[in-house]
């Protein structure tokens, strides 16, 4: 009898040890740190040149147990945010667009994603009822919604995605004269712009400047476009 009531304490412990291991498993989006800013890029070699992963989307995915290795982290696009966005060709998967990624052991999970535009978080101007242009998961827990920011961040005529009339990339999402204007421009005279913003710290500054200079320096462009 004593030797049963063992048994059935240690299965008991077991099964509430498990259960709390796999509790301490869940992203809790409290902890995690996902930046507002999608950023992408018109050029994905530069991406990966830039020093300390600074031009990647870097998310990070954490449990009430600390960083979580291998979680399956999401960013699903809205109709809205997949179309106004200049996505460079090649693209994977229906639309709208879902990128996917797996954390690593300091449970980061890295995105380098090619394409360009700007379309601030919580902008009226997006169309529809969401003011959002996707959102971030991980193992199927919602954690944040995301705006969009990229070096290429206006048409050739100097027009935003958000514009009326909306912007026209015309077969190319390019980091040009007309984007290099609109980012030094905030960045020359420390005047705040969401879409210079690359860092989220809420400040156009030096590490901003850093991120996008490569890409305007090396004329970053594949081709794309926006639009369904």
């Amino acid at each position: 009898m004593i030797r049963r009531a063992c048994v059935i304490a240690i299965l008991t412990a077991g099964v509430v040890f498990t259960t709390t291991i796999a509790r301490a498993l869940v992203p809790n989006p409290g902890l995690c740190d996902i930046p507002r800013p999608f950023q992408i890029h018109s050029s994905t070699a530069l991406t990966n040149a830039v020093p300390s992963h600074a031009a990647k989307y870097n998310v990070l995915i954490l449990s009430t147990g600390g960083p979580i290795n291998a979680s399956s982290v999401e960013i699903r696009m809205t109709i809205p945010g997949d179309t106004l966005t200049c996505w460079c060709d090649g693209q994977v998967g229906p639309r709208p667009y879902v990128f996917r990624e797996r954390t690593n052991a300091a449970g980061i999970a890295r995105f380098v994603v090619g394409g360009g535009g700007c379309i601030e978080y919580g902008l009226l101007a997006i169309p529809g009822h969401l003011d959002y242009v996707g959102e971030v998961f991980a193992d199927g827990v919602r954690l944040q919604e995301i705006g969009l920011v990229s070096s290429d961040v206006v048409d050739n005529a100097g027009r935003r995605a958000t514009d009326s009339p909306r912007w026209s990339p015309a077969g190319a999402c390019a980091a040009g004269l007309a984007d290099a204007v609109e980012h030094t421009t905030a960045l020359s005279t420390n005047t705040y712009d969401w879409c210079t913003d690359f860092n989220c710290d809420n400040d156009a500054g030096v590490s901003d400047a850093v991120i996008v200079t490569p890409f305007l320096a090396g004329a970053a462009n594949c081709s794309g476009a926006s639009g369904p």
